[in-house]
């Protein structure tokens, strides 16, 4: 949310010609509220982006996105067919959108990818550059039986590394692929909800942001360190 300092100003009588003291005064003010405009300003420029481009539109792409979108961040929920997602979006309310993954990942900041584990190699190569420097929640899981071959690449130097080699530059994050999407609460039970949330990342800044991306969830965040302690999920 962002903040603004209130402008406080005190007043005291003066003596002189009141023309003289009037424009002075007058100046006085309009120098405070410019300066004040500007500072307010630099602290909206400073604000980190809430909004999420959450790639994959699915039961878990739903349930993440609408608990998010509830708890105050703008979610766009991108997909290959943005025009056949009107249910989705109506369902998460808040101001959602969807759009297509391209022009998705270029509005947001914080990107989550909530697709079946195969699509993430063709992801990075058509928006892996666009995604680099934004913050990437990861919640993919590798099945052998859908995702073929690469389940047992990912598998060898774990998901989470093999999916951090994929988006090479971007801020990873490894999170709620533990959690099944019918497990989450709805956004009206978020605040009674009792689950643990492990992540995992190799950038330490951006641990404020996943805790909140956790908590938005109903969930406790269980910070385990690098994305090498993710092997075994």
């Amino acid at each position: 949310m962002f903040r603004f300092d209130r402008l406080r100003t005190s007043r005291r009588a003066r003596r002189g010609r009141p023309g003289c003291l009037s424009l002075a005064v007058s100046a006085l003010i309009l120098l405070m509220l410019a300066g004040t405009a500007a500072g307010a300003g630099e602290n909206t420029a400073s604000e980190p982006s809430r909004t999420i481009a959450m790639v994959g539109a699915g039961n878990m792409g739903q349930a993440l996105g609408t608990l998010w979108a509830a708890a105050g961040y703008h979610v766009i929920f991108a997909t290959r067919h943005p025009d056949e997602l009107d249910d989705v979006v109506a369902a998460a309310g808040h101001g959602a959108e969807a759009m297509a993954v391209g022009a998705a990942v270029e509005r947001a900041d914080i990107v989550t990818l909530a697709v079946p584990y195969a699509a993430e190699p063709s992801i990075a190569e058509a928006h892996g550059e666009a995604m680099a420097g934004k913050v990437l929640v990861n919640v993919d899981n590798a099945f052998a039986h859908r995702d073929g071959e690469i389940a047992a690449e990912a598998e060898a130097v774990g998901e989470a590394v093999y999916s951090a080699r994929l988006f090479e530059g971007t801020r990873f994050i490894r999170a709620f692929n533990l959690k099944g999407a019918a497990s989450f609460p709805s956004p009206d039970a978020v605040e009674a909800a009792d689950f643990e949330i492990p992540w995992t990342t190799n950038d330490e800044s951006v641990r404020p942001i996943a805790e909140a991306l956790i908590e938005a969830t109903g969930g406790t965040p269980v910070y385990e360190g690098g994305l090498d302690n993710a092997r075994e999920y």
